[in-house]
């Protein structure tokens, strides 16, 4: 489906994202195939379990032309790992596969080698019926022990009747340590899957942005490194790879995802990608009036892409300008919100990597 010269960005199916992925350009969509990865409602006060199932249940028939309309037809995969039944995973990718492809829409659905068995059967029947294939995820675990994955894949193509052509390779270790040592050792382990030449595509995801933004300092432009992207392009640089991996990441979030954490409110930190690292220009929580002066600060620096370089860009330069009306009077308002904020930052940084990988050599 793809090479090595492609984007696959891991995305929570929320309207920060969903904003960020339809402002994208068609130049720099043709580098870039999401996951997407839905997620529970937020919970209300005291609300019960079953009541946050039915809550989603009712949205589910929405999903695929919603990810149509953001996305268009072009290929997208589909995940459904953090919700939170085994019958709510499986109905959830049944609908929105076949409701997604009668629209038009190419929805490839992901699966994990420890899914139940109700998901799993659910996805073979899925890829008999429209013949898109599958996406086969592959975490740490995983890895460990080559013969057994050697023994589980096999079993896995022998069920959904597929070769490994028809299946998309997703290696995702989530989180980085601060030196690259834990991307490096995984991308070698990767020389162990059995015909890894074969697969319709290999892609190596992982996250290297902090849970939290704790070590970061006020009034200060803070930069963090982009482990992952860094340990990627010296993989490709330095190395003879039997196969060269897809980049994946988690742009500007922490790779594993939390449901409590909706209930914490997050400061009104900046949060810019640069070419080896990321800006982070930290805030306060609730003090929205932060992001307006520090966009300021940002479109000042020669670091700063430009607010034609992206549509989060030119978010950022609309705020800048806006910020000298705002000091003068602030009930005028325009401060923009952290799902605003959260949406520019995504955009910048999906532009920003397939703008990277579309000029590598």
């Amino acid at each position: 489906m793809f090479n090595s010269k492609h984007y696959v960005p891991i995305l929570k199916w929320k309207r920060a994202e969903q904003g960020a992925l339809k402002a994208l350009e068609k130049d720099h969509k043709k580098y870039i195939t999401p996951v997407i990865q839905f997620v529970m409602p937020k919970c209300k006060p005291n609300e019960k379990l079953t009541d946050i199932i039915a809550r989603f249940k009712e949205l589910i028939s929405e999903i695929p032309g919603k990810v149509i309309k953001v996305w268009g037809v072009d290929p997208v995969f589909v995940d459904v790992s953090l919700l939170f039944t085994t019958r709510l995973k499986a109905e959830s990718l049944k609908i929105i596969s076949q409701k997604g492809s009668k629209l038009g829409g190419t929805f490839i659905p992901v699966i994990h080698l420890n899914d139940d068995e109700e998901i799993k059967n659910t996805v073979y029947s899925l890829v008999q019926e429209n013949k898109r294939g599958l996406c086969l995820r592959l975490i740490c675990c995983d890895l460990s022990d080559p013969n057994k994955l050697k023994q589980d894949i096999a079993k896995l193509l022998s069920s959904s009747r597929l070769k490994e052509k028809d299946i998309d390779l997703l290696v995702d270790i989530k989180e980085t340590e601060k030196n690259g040592d834990k991307y490096v050792k995984y991308l070698n382990l990767t020389r162990n899957i059995y015909n890894l030449a074969s697969w319709r595509t290999f892609i190596f995801a992982a996250g290297s942005f902090p849970k939290d933004l704790s070590e970061c300092k006020l009034d200060e432009q803070n930069l963090l490194p982009r482990i992952d992207w860094r340990s990627w392009k010296e993989h490709l640089s330095n190395s003879k790879p039997q196969r060269k991996p897809a980049f994946a990441d988690y742009t500007i979030q922490h790779p594993i995802y939390k449901e409590d954490t909706q209930f914490f409110p997050p400061t009104s930190s900046i949060k810019y990608t640069l070419e080896n690292e990321w800006l982070i220009m930290k805030g306060k929580k609730q003090k929205f009036e932060l992001y307006l002066a520090n966009a300021a600060e940002l479109v000042k620096d020669k670091r700063f892409y430009g607010g034609n370089f992206s549509d989060g860009d030119k978010y950022i330069s609309e705020k800048a300008k806006h910020f000298l009306i705002y000091i003068k009077n602030p009930a005028i308002k325009g401060t923009g919100s952290t799902e605003t904020w959260l949406k520019a930052g995504i955009n910048h940084h999906l532009t920003l990597v397939a703008d990277q990988i579309a000029n590598l050599p």
